[in-house]
């Protein structure tokens, strides 16, 4: 390491090791400013509340800019309200990154126009690192490239803040994940630079925190629906994940990039009481991992800890930044030798409770032959969009796979959509019902969150009208986000017509669930088509309590689509790819696959033999990307943005880690304790 005096003094205006320009840093703080802006005001729920939050926040990280990469990361899985707000392409997490974004910009453009350096950050060889800068630089530009590709093939702009799967918006909300990331790349390298072991502490803390935030959602999640030890009821844990309302792996991503986070906690608690805490998350993290009863979710976790356990055996009694210095005497103490392996007892007994005490698990298990020859099917299929050796190098767009294998591949559409109309100013919603093949496996439902009624003094209200005979079915439920614990139903059949018809029905209060928690808050109104009009239209939509209250917002759908939200069931393919690689190379070519492997390949050979294999992050890194890949083989993960988010963050920082601390610790105490990485032996 070298001293503080052998560091060569900052250059007069600019940042080292940061080739941007003042005015690019300002540029970039005024687009990103200006983008969360709108989105703030045009907030469907909370724009009075968003914009002077969000300002707080943009303070905040200008004032600290390590804040971000621990806030960011631990605000993943709570950011999110689309069940709420009905907005898909665009969510309350993009305004946390673009509050992140616009201080750090602002900040570097204020030093380097001061000439002053930015995080105390000193000079760093200028070719490092230089092939997987250029490696960004070309996947960023192939990103465009296939974003431009996708936006002609939806038809191109405008946008509209509530549009669907198969409009424009959607290839935005598949894009903007490494866009975003790309904004904060930045600041994220001159954290990575100025404090290495200070950047990867709070990158872990970060990331363990969201891991514990999501484990504690689907432990409530389960205690209000199935029961905490209810593993018989084929019920799926989706967490805070509201993506995964059409299916899809958000989750599963999530808790395979999160999971070795847990043991940086275990290797770093200091002391008895942290050490506990870290192992009641790994508890609670694993309940949440077994609780989706994901196959692939648990290959990849055994993957990940797998390779944690390799790679922190391989480098044992290297010196590393986070614990600089040798293996202490702490790390052998008694205590910590005999609760890690009661964690490890505790966490085989979880494994084993949810393999004995239900048959859900099981049953998954025996259908895996089964479902991997569908997977495989599915993924043929999906392969057989691209018709040219064009569409073979350059990929059909980003966003595009729901529409293009709705709409080519022969009994795979959609299994339903949803249509805002507005004529002469008069709004209502039109919804199509599933097609042809699709209607005997899924079902598709208009949504809006409501209180679950306690008694039948409830009224329901609507005006419906359809051009052949339709019956539909309008149910209020008990309900976190796909399976419902109790549900009053009440069925409807409309004659043809093309007059309005006003219909008003006196609501049931629902049974209560057994084995589950009251949680009136958690319910959902519904909608859904069930034959055989291709078609409904509902307007004047009215649920009214028996105090007079209005349960439902935006019925008249004057706001577009305002509070309303949908979900599929039971029949996801035409959403998703189901691969990762798959996936990318339909979006973006073999161009753009070969791009992102390339970055992997760079990432793991820094984390292994590169400058950054011997910072403590390394092998979390390591573990994380390598359990990410394995389920990456059986999910789509960059088609989830949030999840997408996550990884490349993690990407970035596996590709930019370097082992070099160029702090001054001479006058100052580590901020956590010098352990060894020694796990607990749970594989």
């Amino acid at each position: 390491m070298s001293s503080l005096s052998e560091v060569a003094a900052p250059e007069p205006g600019r940042v080292p090791g940061d080739g941007m320009p003042g005015w690019v840093h300002a540029g970039l703080a005024i687009f990103a400013g200006l983008l969360a802006a709108l989105i703030a005001v045009q907030h469907p729920l909370w724009p009075d509340l968003l914009t002077p939050g969000w300002l707080l926040w943009c303070f905040a990280v200008y004032r600290r800019p390590s804040l971000w990469l621990k806030a960011v990361p631990a605000l993943l899985p709570v950011a999110g309200f689309s069940a709420w707000s009905g907005w898909i392409g665009v969510e309350e997490f993009d305004l946390l990154v673009l509050g992140a974004a616009t201080a750090c910009h602002a900040r570097m453009a204020v030093a380097k126009a001061a000439g002053a350096s930015v995080e105390g950050v000193r000079g760093q060889p200028a070719q490092r690192f230089r092939p997987a800068r250029i490696g960004l630089g070309l996947l960023a530009v192939w990103w465009l490239l296939a974003l431009a590709r996708g936006l002609a093939d939806a038809g191109g702009m405008p946008l509209g803040w509530f549009e669907g799967y198969e409009e424009p918006l959607n290839c935005l909300r598949v894009a903007k994940s490494l866009l975003l990331v790309l904004l904060l790349l930045p600041s994220l390298r001159e954290l990575l630079r100025s404090r290495p072991r200070r950047a990867g502490h709070d990158l872990a803390v970060g990331v363990a925190t969201a891991l514990g935030l999501a484990a504690m959602a689907i432990v409530c999640e389960r205690a209000g629906y199935p029961g905490l030890l209810n593993f018989s009821t084929p019920y799926r844990s989706t967490g805070l994940f509201w993506e995964m309302h059409v299916g899809g792996a958000a989750l599963d991503g999530f808790l395979a990039l999160a999971i070795p986070f847990v043991a940086f906690l275990l290797t770093q608690a200091r002391d008895r009481r942290r050490w506990a805490l870290a192992a009641a998350l790994a508890v609670v993290a694993g309940y949440a991992c077994l609780t989706t009863f994901s196959r692939g979710l648990y290959l990849g976790v055994a993957v990940s800890l797998m390779v944690l356990a390799a790679a922190c055996s391989a480098s044992r009694g290297r010196a590393f930044l986070v614990g600089a210095g040798k293996q202490p005497a702490a790390a052998r103490e008694p205590w910590r030798v005999v609760a890690n392996r009661a964690l490890t007892v505790v966490l085989i007994v979880e494994v084993l409770a949810v393999l004995g005490l239900g048959d859900f698990m099981g049953m998954r298990l025996a259908a895996g032959e089964r479902d991997l020859g569908g997977r495989v099917r599915h993924w043929r299929e999906s392969l057989s969009l691209l018709r040219t050796p064009s569409e073979w190098l350059l990929g059909r767009g980003l966003g595009r796979f729901p529409a293009n294998y709705s709409h080519s591949v022969p009994g795979r559409a959609m299994p339903g959509r949803l249509q805002w109309l507005n004529e002469g100013g008069d709004s209502h919603l039109r919804i199509y019902r599933p097609q042809h093949a699709a209607r005997s496996r899924g079902a598709f439902e208009l949504l809006q969150r409501v209180p679950v009624p306690t008694d039948g003094s409830h009224v329901l209200a609507m005006d419906l009208r359809a051009p052949q005979w339709a019956s539909l079915r309008a149910s209020i439920c008990h309900k976190h986000l796909l399976y419902a614990a109790s549900c009053v139903q009440l069925p409807l059949t409309l004659p043809p017509g093309d007059e309005w018809r006003r219909i008003s029905l006196a609501v049931p209060a629902p049974a209560r669930a057994a084995g589950g928690w009251s949680m009136p808050g958690f319910g959902f109104f519904s909608l859904r088509p069930e034959g055989p009009a291709e078609f409904i239209e509902v307007d004047n939509l009215s649920l009214v309590d028996g105090q007079g209250n209005q349960l439902l917002a935006n019925g008249d759908f004057s706001a577009g689509m305002a509070h309303w939200f949908f979900a599929g069931y039971h029949y996801f393919v035409p959403w998703h790819v189901d691969s990762l690689f798959v996936e990318t190379l339909i979006d973006q070519g073999v161009i753009g696959l070969l791009l992102l492997l390339a970055l992997l390949a760079m990432a793991l050979r820094n984390l292994l033999r590169g400058p950054g294999s011997r910072h403590g992050l390394a092998p979390y890194l390591l573990a994380a990307l390598a359990g990410s890949l394995v389920v990456g083989v059986f999910s789509s993960l960059l088609d989830m943005p949030r999840c997408a988010f996550l990884f490349y963050l993690l990407l970035c920082c596996a590709l930019f880690l370097d082992e070099h601390d160029q702090e001054d610790l001479s006058d100052r105490p580590a901020p956590f304790p010098q352990v060894s990485l020694e796990l607990p032996r749970i594989v």
